[in-house]
């Protein structure tokens, strides 16, 4: 545990779960990779996260919560459309992906394609997503 980074500690201990790393640490997902820090390709960016896309996958869809109770992620719908150069140093990705809503007592079987955007920009060894915390509050919270 000595030398290796938190973010690494984290993963091993977490199953790949990001966003138990975020928590944990107050760190935004990351996805580990050699790429110098002025890189501007966007479709080399682009592969580097669809190869590594699960990784970040909970943290990028955030808490279906909010549509339904029964709400449920498609597997391997997430897809990336496209990587935009903002700024310097900041990209924008679009992506998609599919969320099933069934219930059986109330007739339902819906899926849905959410189509969201984030920001993200390279940090020395990995591409560092700008999450905005959607978590449900609690009853507690709304008071």
């Amino acid at each position: 545990m000595g030398d290796k980074p938190p973010l690494a500690n984290c993963l091993q201990n977490t199953n790949d779960r990001f966003i138990n790393c975020k928590s944990k640490h107050n760190m935004q997902p990351r996805i580990a990779c050699d790429i110098a820090q002025d890189e501007s390709d966007c479709a080399k960016l682009m592969a580097i996260i669809q190869r590594n896309i699960l990784k970040i996958a909970e943290p990028l869809v955030g808490d279906l919560q909010w549509y339904s109770q029964n709400a449920l992620l498609v597997p391997e719908s997430l897809k990336i459309i496209s990587v935009e150069k903002t700024d310097n140093n900041r990209f924008k990705m679009l992506y998609n992906f599919d969320w099933n809503l069934f219930s059986p007592c109330l007739d339902l079987n819906e899926t849905v394609t959410q189509k969201e955007q984030i920001m993200f920009h390279i940090v020395p060894g990995a591409l560092e997503f700008e999450i905005i915390d959607n978590t449900r509050p609690s009853p507690g919270d709304e008071l």
